[in-house]
């Protein structure tokens, strides 16, 4: 997935996407935030906040910084972010692969339905874990394709992928693949929204 691909993908789906898209994702959002369990004193970076539909769920006085790189999303986040009051959230265009803060910023860094879509997951994960602070909590939300998995499932995926740059994401993304460059400290893994087909992914930043 390169990055004008990613651009016009969710250009076509970005008037759509809370009533589409953003139902699925909603527990997910829900379940994650309620597991960084924030505080008045943490500062939080959220790695392609999109249409701002989680940014409700956060506690009104933790200040957290959304970004991401499709400007009709964030146009959609601002909207958000004016109309409903939502206090001490701010968001940005920047390309999470490659991002413009100071190294130990963040007390949590959390990119949800992300890594899967990113032109360089590897990078993604790096740029995560040098603006987390030592011993700050990383959390990722995204589907990973296992050898556990139905047999149906997994062909069903591999089919998809000569079409990825249509429909946005890579629907085959093997765990093994994520986990030999991650490198993560792992602390919990758990499954969330429909059919459990999601993880969410804590782990602590232990450099």
């Amino acid at each position: 997935m390169d990055q004008n691909s990613i651009i016009k993908s969710y250009k076509r789906v970005s008037s759509i996407y809370d009533y589409t898209f953003g139902r699925v994702f909603k527990p997910g959002q829900k379940t994650s935030i309620e597991k960084m369990n924030c505080s008045s004193d943490d500062q939080v970076l959220e790695i392609g906040i999109g249409t701002g539909s989680s940014l409700k769920y956060y506690p009104s006085d933790t200040k957290v910084v959304g970004i991401d790189i499709s400007p009709d999303m964030l146009n959609l986040a601002n909207k958000k972010i004016v109309k409903e009051k939502i206090l001490n959230k701010n968001i940005a265009m920047m390309n999470g692969e490659d991002l413009f803060f100071d190294d130990n910023t963040f007390d949590k860094v959390v990119a949800m339905y992300v890594i899967s879509v990113t032109h360089n997951p590897k990078k993604l994960i790096s740029e995560m874990k040098r603006v987390c602070k030592e011993d700050g909590d990383i959390f990722i939300v995204n589907h990973f394709s296992c050898d556990t998995d139905n047999i149906f499932i997994k062909t069903f995926e591999k089919a998809l992928m000569p079409v990825s740059k249509v429909i946005g994401w890579k629907p085959y993304f093997p765990f093994s693949e994520f986990n030999s460059y991650a490198n993560l400290d792992v602390r919990e893994i758990s499954k969330v929204n429909i059919f459990d087909y999601w993880n969410i992914i804590h782990a602590s930043n232990n450099k």
